[in-house]
């Protein structure tokens, strides 16, 4: 893709992702929970219909690679629909529960392994966990700052305003989040040292597309995505865990989550790395694809599936 069309793409994700955010404030604080939902599910479908939009190419292409590319172009542009609308709803219910947390223990259960997951947190036991951008996972990380569960959050580096937007909502209400950097990692070591954890998105893909030195596979293709988390748990020899949060029938949420992941050693670091990132990935493509009308990546993993005649 050529300079000036990225920097047109970019612009244009950034617009559509302002534009549901303030919805989804304004739509929070007015109307009633049963009513905002079916308001956001049908600006998402609306949404996710415009095949123009940057988002949905994003979206079918995303889709396309973890279905085995099997799907008709029917098919594909119903998962931008069904996509979107599921984030909409997402997005709604985040902003409504914002004022409300104590009403968030009554919609929100745990997979015995996501149960375990809180126990580390509570006992001091340091983890990193790894979270993909399924359901609400905004809400979820809400819900255990509620409890007590305090995590620092390394998100997206170099955020752009909308991004910006977010980390100030999320900061609002007591999430320790701290953009990609060397500072975000000096204090994610600290933390780890202390017997804290941090938590990370791990399948939002990197800007940069040069070459890297950590080959990663993704849904059997090769994929741009961060490391540095698998670094952070090599050095404090601590275990990955994969949390991800989903959507249940009947407007409920339920935290999944894998068993610890320890990571293995090796000669190389850089192969250390590269093989356990790889372990995480594997692990977690079973939770994608189980609840993948829920997976809100936005952003094409695979840029080069953009192009398929189908999307």
């Amino acid at each position: 893709m050529l300079e000036k069309e990225k920097q047109h793409f970019t612009f244009k994700n950034f617009i559509y992702q302002v534009i549901l955010i303030r919805l989804a404030v304004l739509i929070g604080k007015v109307f009633p929970r049963q009513w905002g939902l079916k308001i956001a599910s049908l600006v998402g479908w609306i949404a996710g219909s415009i095949q123009s939009n940057p988002t949905v190419k994003s979206i079918q292409a995303n889709q396309w690679v973890i279905h085995n590319q099997s799907l008709t172009a029917k098919e594909l542009k119903a998962k931008s629909r069904t996509v979107l609308s599921s984030a909409a709803k997402c997005m709604f219910d985040y902003f409504y529960f914002l004022p409300r947390s104590e009403k968030l223990d009554q919609l929100i259960d745990f997979s015995p392994e996501a149960r375990a997951a809180c126990d580390r947190i509570r006992n001091n036991q340091p983890t990193v966990f790894a979270c993909p951008h399924t359901s609400n996972f905004d809400l979820m990380g809400y819900a255990l700052t509620t409890q007590g569960l305090n995590l620092q959050v390394i998100s997206y580096p170099s955020p752009n305003a909308s991004y910006k937007m977010q980390n100030k909502i999320r900061k609002g209400v007591g999430i320790l989040v701290t953009p990609m950097s060397l500072s975000a990692f000096r204090l994610a070591r600290k933390r780890l040292s202390e017997g804290k954890s941090i938590l990370t998105g791990f399948d939002r893909p990197l800007e940069n597309q040069q070459p890297v030195k950590h080959q990663l596979v993704f849904f059997g293709h090769q994929a741009h995505l961060p490391a540095a988390y698998i670094r952070l748990a090599v050095d404090a020899n601590v275990p990955v865990i994969i949390l991800a949060a989903t959507s249940q029938p009947g407007g409920r949420y339920r935290l999944e989550g894998s068993n610890p992941i320890w990571m293995e050693t090796g000669d190389e670091i850089d192969d250390e790395i590269s093989y356990n990132a790889n372990r995480v990935l594997r692990e977690s493509e079973g939770l994608i694809k189980k609840y993948a009308d829920q997976w809100a990546m936005f952003y094409p993993i695979w840029p080069q599936f953009t192009d398929t005649k189908k999307l």
